[in-house]
């Protein structure tokens, strides 16, 4: 929910204008021809409406496209227009909310006409939805899902696999009492690690792009995603530099420059995702 208000928000000036342009193309002089059935099939979004006179109440029933709801035909509204302010073309458009009836986030439009007040509710959902803000072509839709998920069960295959190989080295490190107590730990944890970083690749694009696709429209979605798996490549980076030097240390010194070197890179990668991260959030901060 949290998210369909913050594409609301961004998108506010866009989604106005679309829903002016479809209360003012139709006809409201025939309002009460169409409203039954007719004006849902012609707004998928509108969910319901209805009319409030000069006196300020309700004078039709809520129309909805279950049928008339008139269980509060006739009740005073004059607390709901008295926080209106009208635009020049005699509409309002409501910010987002909670509708008590559905419970869903809504938008309220109401139009000023001939002394009498048309209300219009909309789901927020189906109507970001209708104009392309969220999901898409519903087919595609269901294959860009599909492949995602083969994607990333297959990535969580793999996560459990390097696991499963740390421990396998751990094991083969105890049972059989290899000398190469420390790279074998060294190699788990590198393993670990990496099983670490590919889970959360496989998490992420699961969350996002299958299961909360449609909630899901963070817009630093892929820049977060490309930091923290940067992050957790540096920190296998690192342990296997470490391990190289104390293999150069036990063996021979003269190679101590390539560790070096290692090192070297897994700097420059550090202050390179530095900067990265600070314009990231230098950018949101902006936004």
């Amino acid at each position: 929910m949290e998210e369909i208000i913050t594409i609301y928000k961004k998108q506010r000036p866009f989604i106005e204008n679309s829903l002016t342009s479809m209360v003012e193309n139709i006809d409201l002089t025939q309002y009460d021809e169409i409203k039954e059935k007719f004006i849902f099939s012609l707004l998928p979004a509108l969910k319901a409406t209805y009319k409030i006179n000069k006196n300020y109440k309700q004078s039709t029933p809520i129309y909805t496209e279950d049928g008339a709801d008139k269980i509060s035909f006739g009740e005073d509204r004059s607390y709901l227009l008295s926080r209106i302010k009208f635009r020049d073309d005699n509409i309002y458009i409501s910010n987002s909310y909670v509708n008590s009836r559905t419970a869903t986030p809504s938008i309220t439009i109401v139009l000023h006409i001939n002394n009498e007040y048309l209300v219009y509710d909309f789901e927020l959902y189906a109507l970001l939805k209708g104009l392309m803000l969220i999901g898409g072509d519903k087919r595609f839709t269901i294959f860009v899902q599909s492949f995602y998920g083969f994607f990333g069960f297959l990535l969580t295959l793999f996560s459990l696999s390097l696991i499963g190989y740390a421990i396998f080295i751990i094991y083969e490190v105890i049972i059989y009492n290899d000398k190469e107590v420390l790279s074998g730990f060294f190699r788990s944890i590198i393993a670990l690690t990496l099983g670490l970083a590919i889970f959360d690749l496989a998490k992420t694009i699961l969350e996002h792009e299958v299961f909360y696709k449609e909630l899901s429209r963070n817009y630093n979605l892929e820049n977060k995603l490309l930091a923290r798996f940067l992050i957790s490549i540096i920190v296998a980076l690192s342990i296997e530099a470490l391990m190289v030097v104390f293999k150069i240390v036990l063996s021979d010194y003269a190679q101590m420059i390539h560790a070096f070197y290692l090192i070297s890179g897994i700097g420059i990668m550090i202050i390179s995702l530095s900067i990265f991260i600070f314009i990231m959030r230098y950018q949101g901060h902006k936004n």
